[in-house]
């Protein structure tokens, strides 16, 4: 039986692992502060690494004249999954959270990805926590056999598709399989990393997390921490990294050395669902954004997160802005379920 969805997250081995690395700390903006729930509080001095947009909020109410920075954030640092973040009295962190953010000097408060409960509990009691909505893409497991069970749900189009992409990968030659974090060594942890760190070179970005801290998961989780690797003529070219806590298998990262046609969709999706079905996991999380993702087997789902404001002027800028944005994903999700189920 899987563990609370995201809990596993939360293991210290977890975010030991980001701190240790430095991967989140005081000097890249993720100044640790005291939580009153399950997940870690920080102080930021930015908004990287959150994957809930406010930068268009900060900058507007700097050019007003304000100081959105420093914020505090009830959140996981590079980790857009759901999970707990208040605890079993969600009402009462919540107000231990603006306690601390007024004592602080803070603009606000925020807290990402947390639970539909948490958040309903929150906005019964205090309606000056403002809701914002997001979507997701989620696969859900609905007793596959096998991978092409799964093909046999879809409608021919996206059947068709998944397919001639697949055929597309196999053309490459490449040989693919997983493994888990605590069989590498350190010479295949450094090429993990560089296809890491090349997804955002790409970008014109610094990557987010540390060598030492995919090792330290590695070492931490073990089996799980499993990772899909493609190799040509026994060099690893590609990779993608998933956590799996015995209910869903969640994906994170991937990179690859070289433009292999479809191979993201291979390593990131498909090889992800073939893992789930095999091992009877209920869910297959891959991440925020990639309404793709549509096409090839996922569902849209609602993620969630609640800010609070200091300043009344600034809170009924945002509060406006955010019923105008929930208005358009709620007919998004609504147009998408009806599309794809």
């Amino acid at each position: 039986m899987g563990m609370t969805p995201g809990a596993l997250f939360l293991e210290p081995a977890y975010l030991d692992a980001l701190r240790d690395s430095r991967s989140a700390d005081a000097d890249s903006g993720w100044l640790p502060q005291a939580s009153p729930g399950p997940a870690p509080c920080w102080r930021k001095s930015h908004s990287w690494g959150e994957f809930v947009f406010d930068q268009a909020f900060a900058q507007a109410y700097e050019r007003a004249g304000g100081r959105y920075y420093p914020k505090r954030v009830c959140a996981l640092p590079y980790t857009p999954v759901p999970g707990p973040r208040l605890g079993a009295q969600p009402a009462l962190a919540a107000a231990a959270l603006r306690q601390q953010c007024t004592e602080g000097g803070e603009s606000g408060a925020h807290v990402l990805f947390l639970p539909e409960a948490e958040a309903q509990a929150v906005l019964a009691e205090d309606p000056a926590w403002l809701p914002r909505l997001d979507l997701r893409f989620v696969w859900e497991n609905s007793g596959y056999v096998d991978f092409d069970a799964f093909l046999a749900a879809l409608p021919g189009k996206r059947r068709k598709r998944i397919r001639a992409e697949r055929r597309q990968v196999g053309e490459h030659g490449l040989r693919i399989d997983w493994c888990h974090g605590g069989e590498l060594d350190a010479t295949q942890w450094q090429r993990i990393y560089a296809l890491y760190a090349s997804t955002y070179a790409m970008r014109g970005q610094a990557p987010y997390l540390a060598p030492d801290c995919l090792r330290a998961w590695g070492q931490a989780f073990g089996p799980r921490m499993p990772l899909c690797l493609a190799r040509a003529q026994g060099e690893i070219v590609a990779m993608a990294f998933y956590f799996d806590d015995g209910d869903t298998l969640y994906g994170r990262h991937w990179g690859a050395a070289a433009d292999f046609r479809q191979l993201h969709f291979e390593l990131c999706y498909y090889q992800g669902i073939d893992y789930a079905i095999h091992r009877q996991r209920r869910r297959f999380d891959a991440g925020v954004q990639g309404g793709h993702r549509l096409k090839r087997g996922f569902r849209a789902e609602y993620s969630r997160s609640l800010h609070w404001f200091a300043d009344p002027g600034l809170r009924a800028a945002v509060a406006r802005y955010l019923e105008q944005e929930r208005a358009q994903v709620q007919a998004d999700y609504a147009a998408l379920r009806a599309r794809y189920g």
